[in-house]
Protein backbone atom coordinates (compact mmCIF):
# COMPACT_ATOMS: atom_id res chain seq x y z
CA UNK A 1 0.00 0.00 0.00
CA UNK A 2 2.81 2.19 0.59
CA UNK A 3 4.80 3.74 -3.35
CA UNK A 4 8.38 3.95 -2.26
CA UNK A 5 11.37 5.42 -4.47
CA UNK A 6 15.15 4.24 -3.77
CA UNK A 7 17.84 4.68 -5.75
CA UNK A 8 21.74 5.31 -5.43
CA UNK A 9 23.87 7.84 -6.89
CA UNK A 10 27.67 8.14 -7.25
CA UNK A 11 29.40 8.80 -3.76
CA UNK A 12 27.54 8.52 -1.05
CA UNK A 13 24.38 10.00 -1.95
CA UNK A 14 21.46 8.29 -1.16
CA UNK A 15 17.67 9.10 -1.91
CA UNK A 16 15.67 7.58 1.66
CA UNK A 17 12.45 5.64 0.43
CA UNK A 18 9.41 7.94 -0.26
CA UNK A 19 6.37 6.78 1.28
CA UNK A 20 3.79 8.82 -0.67
CA UNK A 21 0.69 7.17 0.72
CA UNK A 22 2.22 8.95 4.18
CA UNK A 23 1.74 12.54 2.69
CA UNK A 24 -1.14 11.48 0.16
CA UNK A 25 -3.95 14.30 1.20
CA UNK A 26 -1.46 17.24 1.19
CA UNK A 27 -0.72 16.14 -2.52
CA UNK A 28 -4.00 16.45 -4.02
CA UNK A 29 -4.84 19.71 -1.99
CA UNK A 30 -1.19 21.70 -3.10
CA UNK A 31 -1.49 19.91 -6.31
CA UNK A 32 -5.41 21.80 -6.41
CA UNK A 33 -3.77 25.14 -5.11
CA UNK A 34 -1.55 25.38 -7.90
CA UNK A 35 -4.44 25.04 -10.30
CA UNK A 36 -6.17 27.42 -8.94
CA UNK A 37 -3.81 29.70 -9.20
CA UNK A 38 -3.26 29.19 -12.84
CA UNK A 39 -6.85 29.63 -13.47
CA UNK A 40 -6.60 33.34 -11.38
CA UNK A 41 -4.41 34.05 -14.22
CA UNK A 42 -6.43 33.10 -17.06
CA UNK A 43 -8.96 35.32 -16.02
CA UNK A 44 -11.83 33.89 -17.59
CA UNK A 45 -10.30 31.18 -19.99
CA UNK A 46 -10.20 28.95 -17.02
CA UNK A 47 -10.64 25.93 -20.01
CA UNK A 48 -7.21 26.33 -21.09
CA UNK A 49 -6.12 25.77 -17.46
CA UNK A 50 -8.68 22.71 -16.44
CA UNK A 51 -8.46 21.12 -19.68
CA UNK A 52 -4.87 20.11 -19.73
CA UNK A 53 -5.20 19.63 -15.48
CA UNK A 54 -7.66 17.45 -15.87
CA UNK A 55 -5.79 14.93 -18.83
CA UNK A 56 -2.55 14.97 -16.04
CA UNK A 57 -5.26 13.82 -13.53
CA UNK A 58 -6.59 11.26 -15.53
CA UNK A 59 -3.31 10.42 -16.49
CA UNK A 60 -1.84 9.80 -12.60
CA UNK A 61 -4.72 8.11 -11.88
CA UNK A 62 -5.25 6.00 -14.23
CA UNK A 63 -1.49 5.20 -13.23
CA UNK A 64 -2.22 4.56 -9.40
CA UNK A 65 -5.18 2.39 -10.14
CA UNK A 66 -3.01 0.25 -11.98
CA UNK A 67 -0.72 0.42 -9.37
CA UNK A 68 -3.52 -1.29 -6.70
CA UNK A 69 -4.42 2.30 -5.41
CA UNK A 70 -7.78 2.26 -6.55
CA UNK A 71 -9.08 5.21 -3.90
CA UNK A 72 -6.24 7.03 -4.35
CA UNK A 73 -6.76 6.69 -8.02
CA UNK A 74 -10.38 7.16 -8.16
CA UNK A 75 -9.97 10.40 -5.85
CA UNK A 76 -7.91 11.61 -8.65
CA UNK A 77 -9.90 10.42 -11.46
CA UNK A 78 -12.64 12.02 -10.29
CA UNK A 79 -11.13 15.49 -9.42
CA UNK A 80 -9.31 15.52 -12.95
CA UNK A 81 -12.94 14.91 -14.42
CA UNK A 82 -14.67 18.01 -12.39
CA UNK A 83 -12.13 20.48 -13.40
CA UNK A 84 -12.86 21.06 -16.96
CA UNK A 85 -16.77 20.30 -15.99
CA UNK A 86 -16.72 23.18 -13.46
CA UNK A 87 -14.96 24.97 -16.17
CA UNK A 88 -18.12 24.55 -18.32
CA UNK A 89 -21.04 25.15 -15.62
CA UNK A 90 -19.04 28.58 -14.59
CA UNK A 91 -18.17 30.29 -17.49
CA UNK A 92 -15.99 33.15 -16.60
CA UNK A 93 -16.99 32.43 -13.38
CA UNK A 94 -13.43 31.79 -12.11
CA UNK A 95 -14.31 32.39 -8.64
CA UNK A 96 -16.89 30.02 -8.64
CA UNK A 97 -14.49 27.59 -10.13
CA UNK A 98 -12.15 28.16 -7.53
CA UNK A 99 -14.55 27.74 -4.34
CA UNK A 100 -16.25 24.49 -6.00
CA UNK A 101 -12.50 23.30 -6.88
CA UNK A 102 -11.53 24.11 -3.55
CA UNK A 103 -14.24 22.48 -1.72
CA UNK A 104 -13.95 18.94 -4.03
CA UNK A 105 -9.79 18.73 -3.16
CA UNK A 106 -10.67 18.99 0.39
CA UNK A 107 -13.03 16.63 0.35
CA UNK A 108 -11.03 14.36 -1.53
CA UNK A 109 -8.20 15.17 1.18
CA UNK A 110 -10.72 14.00 4.17
CA UNK A 111 -11.47 10.67 1.76
CA UNK A 112 -7.78 10.18 1.60
CA UNK A 113 -7.19 10.69 4.78
CA UNK A 114 -10.09 8.01 5.52
CA UNK A 115 -8.41 5.90 3.15
CA UNK A 116 -5.10 6.23 5.25
CA UNK A 117 -6.54 4.85 8.09
CA UNK A 118 -7.78 1.62 7.19
CA UNK A 119 -4.88 0.30 4.25
CA UNK A 120 -1.77 2.36 5.95
CA UNK A 121 -2.26 3.01 9.66
CA UNK A 122 -4.61 -0.09 10.72
CA UNK A 123 -3.70 -3.00 8.77
CA UNK A 124 -4.99 -5.67 10.88
CA UNK A 125 -8.15 -3.54 9.70
CA UNK A 126 -10.15 -3.49 13.48
CA UNK A 127 -11.24 -0.33 14.14
CA UNK A 128 -10.83 -0.79 17.92
CA UNK A 129 -6.83 -1.58 16.96
CA UNK A 130 -4.52 1.38 17.67
CA UNK A 131 -2.90 2.76 15.11
CA UNK A 132 0.32 1.74 13.07
CA UNK A 133 2.82 4.82 13.00
CA UNK A 134 4.54 5.54 10.18
CA UNK A 135 7.76 7.32 9.63
CA UNK A 136 8.42 8.97 5.80
CA UNK A 137 11.21 11.17 4.02
CA UNK A 138 14.06 9.71 5.99
CA UNK A 139 11.90 10.01 9.55
CA UNK A 140 10.95 13.86 8.37
CA UNK A 141 6.93 13.54 8.54
CA UNK A 142 5.27 11.39 10.87
CA UNK A 143 2.24 9.80 9.91
CA UNK A 144 0.39 8.50 13.17
CA UNK A 145 -2.28 9.42 15.30
CA UNK A 146 -1.68 13.33 15.54
CA UNK A 147 -1.56 13.80 12.31
CA UNK A 148 -4.47 11.38 11.49
CA UNK A 149 -6.88 13.10 13.58
CA UNK A 150 -5.88 17.13 12.74
CA UNK A 151 -6.54 15.90 9.33
CA UNK A 152 -9.60 15.44 9.87
CA UNK A 153 -10.24 19.05 12.24
CA UNK A 154 -8.18 21.43 9.67
CA UNK A 155 -9.52 19.69 6.82
CA UNK A 156 -13.15 19.24 7.40
CA UNK A 157 -12.82 22.94 8.85
CA UNK A 158 -11.35 24.34 5.70
CA UNK A 159 -14.11 22.45 3.75
CA UNK A 160 -16.98 24.35 5.63
CA UNK A 161 -15.38 27.85 5.40
CA UNK A 162 -14.81 28.08 1.89
CA UNK A 163 -18.81 28.00 1.53
CA UNK A 164 -19.66 29.58 4.94
CA UNK A 165 -17.42 32.76 3.19
CA UNK A 166 -18.38 32.87 -0.17
CA UNK A 167 -21.08 35.27 -0.05
CA UNK A 168 -19.96 37.23 2.27
CA UNK A 169 -16.53 38.19 0.61
CA UNK A 170 -18.73 39.13 -2.36
CA UNK A 171 -20.82 41.53 -0.37
CA UNK A 172 -17.39 42.96 0.63
CA UNK A 173 -16.22 43.10 -2.48
CA UNK A 174 -12.81 41.45 -1.09
CA UNK A 175 -13.01 37.81 -2.74
CA UNK A 176 -9.37 38.18 -4.61
CA UNK A 177 -8.50 34.84 -6.57
CA UNK A 178 -5.78 34.43 -3.79
CA UNK A 179 -8.31 33.66 -0.83
CA UNK A 180 -9.02 29.82 -2.11
CA UNK A 181 -5.12 28.97 -3.28
CA UNK A 182 -4.19 30.59 0.53
CA UNK A 183 -6.82 28.61 2.41
CA UNK A 184 -5.60 25.52 0.76
CA UNK A 185 -1.61 26.29 1.21
CA UNK A 186 -2.40 26.94 4.40
CA UNK A 187 -4.49 24.04 5.28
CA UNK A 188 -1.58 21.85 4.15
CA UNK A 189 0.75 24.17 6.75
CA UNK A 190 -0.99 23.33 9.30
CA UNK A 191 -1.13 19.22 8.83
CA UNK A 192 2.33 19.32 7.64
CA UNK A 193 2.90 20.76 11.04
CA UNK A 194 1.15 18.21 12.72
CA UNK A 195 3.38 15.58 10.61
CA UNK A 196 6.23 17.74 11.37
CA UNK A 197 9.03 15.08 13.29
CA UNK A 198 12.11 17.31 12.87
CA UNK A 199 12.59 20.82 13.79
CA UNK A 200 13.42 21.80 10.64
CA UNK A 201 10.06 20.29 8.97
CA UNK A 202 8.25 22.04 11.77
CA UNK A 203 9.77 25.38 11.47
CA UNK A 204 9.01 25.33 7.52
CA UNK A 205 5.27 24.29 7.97
CA UNK A 206 4.74 27.10 10.92
CA UNK A 207 5.55 29.48 8.22
CA UNK A 208 3.50 28.21 5.25
CA UNK A 209 0.40 28.69 7.11
CA UNK A 210 1.35 32.33 8.90
CA UNK A 211 2.27 33.45 6.25
CA UNK A 212 -0.77 32.78 4.36
CA UNK A 213 -2.82 33.61 7.32
CA UNK A 214 -0.65 36.92 7.12
CA UNK A 215 -2.45 37.84 4.21
CA UNK A 216 -6.16 36.52 4.67
CA UNK A 217 -5.97 38.56 7.66
CA UNK A 218 -5.14 41.74 5.49
CA UNK A 219 -8.07 40.79 3.05
CA UNK A 220 -10.16 44.00 3.10
CA UNK A 221 -7.44 46.76 2.54
CA UNK A 222 -9.80 49.56 3.02
CA UNK A 223 -10.91 48.84 6.35
CA UNK A 224 -8.01 49.69 8.51
CA UNK A 225 -8.86 47.45 11.04
CA UNK A 226 -8.21 44.76 8.88
CA UNK A 227 -4.74 45.97 7.94
CA UNK A 228 -4.28 46.63 11.51
CA UNK A 229 -4.82 43.14 12.31
CA UNK A 230 -2.69 41.83 9.57
CA UNK A 231 -0.09 44.08 10.66
CA UNK A 232 -0.62 42.93 14.74
CA UNK A 233 -0.55 39.33 13.38
CA UNK A 234 2.77 39.56 11.03
CA UNK A 235 4.92 41.61 13.46
CA UNK A 236 3.85 39.22 16.64
CA UNK A 237 4.04 36.28 14.90
CA UNK A 238 7.72 37.32 13.53
CA UNK A 239 8.64 37.75 16.66
CA UNK A 240 7.17 34.84 17.70
CA UNK A 241 8.96 32.68 15.03
CA UNK A 242 12.78 34.24 16.02
CA UNK A 243 12.01 32.98 19.79
CA UNK A 244 10.68 29.49 18.57
CA UNK A 245 13.88 29.17 16.47
CA UNK A 246 16.15 30.86 18.57
CA UNK A 247 14.84 28.21 21.08
CA UNK A 248 15.54 25.13 18.28
CA UNK A 249 18.82 26.25 17.68
CA UNK A 250 19.98 25.42 21.34
CA UNK A 251 18.36 22.04 21.26
CA UNK A 252 20.32 21.29 18.67
CA UNK A 253 23.47 22.81 20.41
CA UNK A 254 22.39 20.26 23.78
CA UNK A 255 22.04 17.34 21.61
CA UNK A 256 23.64 17.33 18.04
CA UNK A 257 19.97 16.28 16.06
CA UNK A 258 17.08 17.70 14.69
CA UNK A 259 14.78 14.71 14.59
CA UNK A 260 12.24 15.20 17.47
CA UNK A 261 13.07 11.34 18.06
CA UNK A 262 16.46 11.33 18.64
CA UNK A 263 16.06 14.77 21.11
CA UNK A 264 14.05 13.09 23.25
CA UNK A 265 16.86 10.71 23.45
CA UNK A 266 19.28 12.55 24.08
CA UNK A 267 17.99 14.85 26.54
CA UNK A 268 17.04 11.56 28.75
CA UNK A 269 21.19 10.79 28.68
CA UNK A 270 23.53 11.98 31.27
CA UNK A 271 26.00 13.67 28.44
CA UNK A 272 23.14 15.97 27.19
CA UNK A 273 23.24 19.90 28.50
CA UNK A 274 20.99 20.15 30.90
CA UNK A 275 21.28 24.38 31.13
CA UNK A 276 20.88 24.56 27.34
CA UNK A 277 17.93 22.60 26.76
CA UNK A 278 16.05 24.00 29.41
CA UNK A 279 16.48 27.96 27.70
CA UNK A 280 16.01 25.80 24.23
CA UNK A 281 12.35 24.49 25.85
CA UNK A 282 11.93 27.89 27.42
CA UNK A 283 12.08 30.06 23.92
CA UNK A 284 9.94 26.94 22.29
CA UNK A 285 7.11 27.32 24.93
CA UNK A 286 7.08 30.81 24.31
CA UNK A 287 6.42 30.42 20.61
CA UNK A 288 4.14 27.38 20.51
CA UNK A 289 2.43 29.63 23.52
CA UNK A 290 1.71 32.24 20.49
CA UNK A 291 0.45 30.35 17.74
CA UNK A 292 -1.75 28.53 20.07
CA UNK A 293 -3.00 32.03 22.43
CA UNK A 294 -1.84 30.88 26.24
CA UNK A 295 -1.70 33.52 28.25
CA UNK A 296 0.62 35.62 28.47
CA UNK A 297 1.63 35.04 24.61
CA UNK A 298 -2.18 35.81 24.24
CA UNK A 299 -1.67 39.45 23.04
CA UNK A 300 -2.38 39.67 19.30
CA UNK A 301 -6.11 37.33 19.35
CA UNK A 302 -8.60 39.85 20.44
CA UNK A 303 -7.45 42.58 17.71
CA UNK A 304 -6.97 40.12 14.80
CA UNK A 305 -9.68 38.10 15.51
CA UNK A 306 -11.73 41.14 15.25
CA UNK A 307 -10.22 42.60 12.68
CA UNK A 308 -9.78 39.86 10.42
CA UNK A 309 -12.69 39.34 7.85
CA UNK A 310 -15.25 37.29 9.90
CA UNK A 311 -14.95 34.09 7.99
CA UNK A 312 -10.82 33.98 8.05
CA UNK A 313 -11.16 34.37 11.80
CA UNK A 314 -13.72 31.55 11.84
CA UNK A 315 -10.42 29.29 9.97
CA UNK A 316 -8.12 30.63 12.36
CA UNK A 317 -9.90 29.66 15.74
CA UNK A 318 -10.79 25.97 14.35
CA UNK A 319 -7.85 25.27 11.92
CA UNK A 320 -5.00 27.18 13.73
CA UNK A 321 -5.92 25.82 17.13
CA UNK A 322 -5.83 22.22 15.92
CA UNK A 323 -2.38 22.83 14.36
CA UNK A 324 -0.98 24.78 17.37
CA UNK A 325 -2.04 21.72 19.60
CA UNK A 326 -0.51 19.15 17.46
CA UNK A 327 3.22 20.83 17.28
CA UNK A 328 2.59 20.57 20.91
CA UNK A 329 1.70 17.47 21.81
CA UNK A 330 4.28 16.17 19.40
CA UNK A 331 7.03 18.28 20.89
CA UNK A 332 6.57 18.09 24.70
CA UNK A 333 5.27 14.26 24.25
CA UNK A 334 8.09 13.14 21.78
CA UNK A 335 11.09 15.40 22.23
CA UNK A 336 10.94 16.43 25.99
CA UNK A 337 9.55 13.32 28.14
CA UNK A 338 12.68 13.75 30.02
CA UNK A 339 12.02 17.13 31.23
CA UNK A 340 8.76 16.99 32.58
CA UNK A 341 9.51 18.11 35.69
CA UNK A 342 10.09 20.81 33.98
CA UNK A 343 7.32 21.80 31.65
CA UNK A 344 4.51 19.93 33.25
CA UNK A 345 4.40 22.61 35.85
CA UNK A 346 4.87 25.69 33.92
CA UNK A 347 2.38 24.86 31.53
CA UNK A 348 -0.15 23.84 34.11
CA UNK A 349 0.23 27.31 35.85
CA UNK A 350 -0.19 28.70 32.56
CA UNK A 351 -3.25 26.45 31.64
CA UNK A 352 -4.84 27.37 34.46
CA UNK A 353 -3.73 31.49 34.43
CA UNK A 354 -5.73 31.00 30.80
CA UNK A 355 -8.57 29.46 32.04
CA UNK A 356 -9.43 32.47 34.08
CA UNK A 357 -8.31 35.51 32.07
CA UNK A 358 -9.80 34.50 29.43
CA UNK A 359 -13.43 33.65 30.93
CA UNK A 360 -13.26 36.91 32.33
CA UNK A 361 -11.75 39.41 30.07
CA UNK A 362 -14.78 37.64 27.99
CA UNK A 363 -17.27 38.85 30.16
CA UNK A 364 -16.75 42.50 29.51
CA UNK A 365 -16.65 42.55 26.00
CA UNK A 366 -19.74 43.97 24.00
CA UNK A 367 -18.62 42.75 20.18
CA UNK A 368 -18.44 39.20 19.79
CA UNK A 369 -15.75 38.37 17.79
CA UNK A 370 -14.15 39.63 20.47
CA UNK A 371 -15.76 37.82 23.31
CA UNK A 372 -14.89 34.61 21.25
CA UNK A 373 -11.56 35.47 21.02
CA UNK A 374 -11.15 35.49 24.99
CA UNK A 375 -13.24 32.12 24.66
CA UNK A 376 -10.46 30.79 22.29
CA UNK A 377 -8.28 32.60 24.87
CA UNK A 378 -9.76 30.36 27.55
CA UNK A 379 -9.99 26.98 25.34
CA UNK A 380 -6.96 26.85 24.81
CA UNK A 381 -6.58 26.23 28.77
CA UNK A 382 -8.97 23.50 28.88
CA UNK A 383 -6.43 21.66 25.60
CA UNK A 384 -3.62 21.92 27.53
CA UNK A 385 -4.75 19.96 30.42
CA UNK A 386 -5.01 17.03 27.86
CA UNK A 387 -1.01 18.06 27.14
CA UNK A 388 0.07 18.10 30.80
CA UNK A 389 -1.68 14.73 31.61
CA UNK A 390 1.19 12.94 29.88
CA UNK A 391 -1.07 10.13 28.90
CA UNK A 392 -2.80 8.65 26.46
CA UNK A 393 -6.30 9.20 27.89
CA UNK A 394 -4.80 13.04 27.69
CA UNK A 395 -3.42 12.70 23.97
CA UNK A 396 -6.71 11.18 22.68
CA UNK A 397 -8.74 13.64 24.85
CA UNK A 398 -6.88 16.80 23.63
CA UNK A 399 -7.20 15.70 19.58
CA UNK A 400 -10.76 14.92 20.58
CA UNK A 401 -11.73 18.34 22.22
CA UNK A 402 -9.96 20.33 19.32
CA UNK A 403 -12.16 18.50 16.88
CA UNK A 404 -15.14 19.76 18.96
CA UNK A 405 -14.24 22.94 19.62
CA UNK A 406 -13.75 23.73 15.75
CA UNK A 407 -17.17 22.08 15.14
CA UNK A 408 -18.68 25.04 17.48
CA UNK A 409 -16.85 27.85 16.51
CA UNK A 410 -17.29 27.63 13.06
CA UNK A 411 -21.68 27.10 13.49
CA UNK A 412 -20.96 30.15 15.92
CA UNK A 413 -19.16 32.49 13.50
CA UNK A 414 -21.05 31.20 10.55
CA UNK A 415 -24.04 32.61 12.44
CA UNK A 416 -21.94 36.16 12.64
CA UNK A 417 -21.07 35.96 9.27
CA UNK A 418 -25.24 35.75 8.52
CA UNK A 419 -25.72 38.61 10.66
CA UNK A 420 -22.84 41.03 9.43
CA UNK A 421 -23.73 40.55 5.58
CA UNK A 422 -26.57 42.65 6.14
CA UNK A 423 -25.66 44.69 9.08
CA UNK A 424 -22.25 45.79 8.01
CA UNK A 425 -19.11 46.46 10.46
CA UNK A 426 -19.16 44.88 14.27
CA UNK A 427 -21.68 42.60 15.71
CA UNK A 428 -22.71 43.37 19.49
CA UNK A 429 -24.92 42.30 21.50
CA UNK A 430 -27.39 45.31 20.42
CA UNK A 431 -27.17 43.37 17.46
CA UNK A 432 -28.39 40.79 18.76
CA UNK A 433 -32.05 41.73 20.77
CA UNK A 434 -34.92 39.73 19.57
CA UNK A 435 -33.13 37.87 17.62
CA UNK A 436 -35.28 34.48 18.26
CA UNK A 437 -38.24 36.23 17.36
CA UNK A 438 -37.49 37.30 14.09
CA UNK A 439 -34.82 34.82 12.99
CA UNK A 440 -35.30 31.90 15.01
CA UNK A 441 -33.26 29.71 12.91
CA UNK A 442 -30.08 31.78 13.14
CA UNK A 443 -31.04 32.34 16.70
CA UNK A 444 -31.12 28.85 17.47
CA UNK A 445 -28.22 27.62 15.67
CA UNK A 446 -25.86 30.18 17.09
CA UNK A 447 -27.44 29.57 21.04
CA UNK A 448 -26.52 25.48 20.32
CA UNK A 449 -22.69 26.35 19.27
CA UNK A 450 -22.47 28.64 22.02
CA UNK A 451 -23.73 26.01 24.75
CA UNK A 452 -21.27 23.52 23.07
CA UNK A 453 -18.74 25.85 23.79
CA UNK A 454 -20.33 26.26 26.89
CA UNK A 455 -19.35 22.80 27.65
CA UNK A 456 -23.26 22.11 28.40
CA UNK A 457 -25.15 18.87 27.60
CA UNK A 458 -25.96 17.23 25.90
CA UNK A 459 -23.53 18.71 23.14
CA UNK A 460 -20.13 18.00 21.44
CA UNK A 461 -18.21 20.49 23.93
CA UNK A 462 -19.41 18.93 26.77
CA UNK A 463 -17.91 15.34 26.04
CA UNK A 464 -15.11 17.16 24.58
CA UNK A 465 -14.61 18.88 28.09
CA UNK A 466 -15.46 15.71 29.75
CA UNK A 467 -12.66 13.38 28.58
CA UNK A 468 -9.85 15.94 29.07
CA UNK A 469 -11.05 16.87 32.68
CA UNK A 470 -11.20 12.36 33.25
CA UNK A 471 -7.63 12.74 31.68
CA UNK A 472 -6.59 15.11 34.20
CA UNK A 473 -7.91 13.93 37.12
CA UNK A 474 -6.39 10.58 36.01
CA UNK A 475 -3.36 11.84 35.86
CA UNK A 476 -3.35 13.91 39.41
CA UNK A 477 -4.11 17.15 38.28
CA UNK A 478 -7.63 17.87 40.55
CA UNK A 479 -6.51 21.55 41.29
CA UNK A 480 -5.77 22.17 37.18
CA UNK A 481 -9.70 20.56 36.53
CA UNK A 482 -11.31 22.43 39.45
CA UNK A 483 -9.74 25.73 37.78
CA UNK A 484 -11.30 24.31 34.68
CA UNK A 485 -14.77 23.61 36.09
CA UNK A 486 -14.55 27.34 37.76
CA UNK A 487 -13.83 28.70 34.16
CA UNK A 488 -16.52 27.05 32.45
CA UNK A 489 -19.09 28.38 35.50
CA UNK A 490 -17.48 31.43 34.48
CA UNK A 491 -17.92 31.23 30.60
CA UNK A 492 -21.51 29.86 30.82
CA UNK A 493 -22.19 33.24 31.85
CA UNK A 494 -21.09 35.02 28.72
CA UNK A 495 -22.62 32.32 27.02
CA UNK A 496 -26.10 32.38 28.17
CA UNK A 497 -26.69 36.00 28.26
CA UNK A 498 -26.16 36.24 24.57
CA UNK A 499 -28.80 33.42 24.25
CA UNK A 500 -30.87 36.01 26.97
CA UNK A 501 -30.27 38.63 24.62
CA UNK A 502 -31.57 36.85 21.69
CA UNK A 503 -35.02 35.48 23.22
CA UNK A 504 -35.50 37.47 25.87
CA UNK A 505 -35.81 40.90 24.66
CA UNK A 506 -37.67 42.82 22.18
CA UNK A 507 -36.56 42.88 18.46
CA UNK A 508 -35.34 46.56 16.92
CA UNK A 509 -37.87 46.84 13.98
CA UNK A 510 -35.50 48.97 12.37
CA UNK A 511 -32.69 46.36 12.06
CA UNK A 512 -32.30 44.24 8.96
CA UNK A 513 -32.30 40.27 9.38
CA UNK A 514 -29.60 38.05 8.36
CA UNK A 515 -28.96 36.77 5.35
CA UNK A 516 -27.50 33.77 4.35
CA UNK A 517 -26.60 32.30 1.17
CA UNK A 518 -27.15 28.75 0.29
CA UNK A 519 -23.38 28.01 0.89
CA UNK A 520 -23.37 29.38 4.38
CA UNK A 521 -26.45 27.85 5.33
CA UNK A 522 -25.39 24.39 4.60
CA UNK A 523 -22.08 25.13 6.11
CA UNK A 524 -24.12 26.53 9.59
CA UNK A 525 -26.49 23.27 9.04
CA UNK A 526 -23.26 20.38 8.98
CA UNK A 527 -21.47 22.37 11.79
CA UNK A 528 -24.71 22.26 13.91
CA UNK A 529 -26.22 18.75 12.98
CA UNK A 530 -22.14 18.08 13.76
CA UNK A 531 -22.08 19.68 17.54
CA UNK A 532 -25.67 17.72 18.48
CA UNK A 533 -24.45 14.55 16.52
CA UNK A 534 -20.65 14.67 18.28
CA UNK A 535 -22.70 15.15 22.01
CA UNK A 536 -25.24 12.27 21.58
CA UNK A 537 -23.04 9.96 19.56
CA UNK A 538 -19.68 10.45 20.56
CA UNK A 539 -18.74 6.52 20.17
CA UNK A 540 -17.25 6.47 16.83
CA UNK A 541 -15.10 9.18 17.10
CA UNK A 542 -14.17 8.61 20.67
CA UNK A 543 -12.94 5.44 19.91
CA UNK A 544 -10.90 6.28 16.61
CA UNK A 545 -9.15 9.43 19.05
CA UNK A 546 -8.47 6.28 21.42
CA UNK A 547 -6.90 4.74 18.43
CA UNK A 548 -5.18 7.94 17.67
CA UNK A 549 -2.86 7.47 21.08
CA UNK A 550 0.03 6.63 19.20
CA UNK A 551 3.20 8.67 18.14
CA UNK A 552 5.80 7.88 15.91
CA UNK A 553 9.16 7.83 18.70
Amino acid sequence: MILAQTADLPGDLVIPDVAWSSFAPELLVTAMALVLLLVAVAKGRELLVTVPSALIGLGVGTWLVTEGLVVPGGVTIALGIALPALGFAFPRRSSMVQAWGAGLALAGALVLTGWQYVAVLNVGGDTLATILPQSALAGALANDGIAFFTRITVYLSTLLVIPLGYGYLQDRRINRAEVEPLLLLSAVGMVALATANDLITLFIALEVFSLALYVLAGLARRDPRSQEASLKYFVMGSVASAILLYGMALLYVATGSLSLPVIGAELGALGALRTVSAFGLALVTVGIGFKVALVPFHFWTPDVYQGSPSNITAFMAAATKAAGFAALLRLYLVAFPNLQTLWVPVLSVLAAITMLYGAYLALVQRDLKRMLAYSSITHAGYATIGVVAVSNAGLSGTLWYLLTYAVGTLGAFGCIVAIERTRRGEVTLVDLRGLGKTSPATAGILALCLLSLAGLPPTAGFVGKLVVFQAGIESGLTWLVVIGVLSSVIAAFFYLRIAGVMFLEDADPTRPLPSASTGLSTSIAIAATLVVFLGVQPQLLLQLADTAAALVR
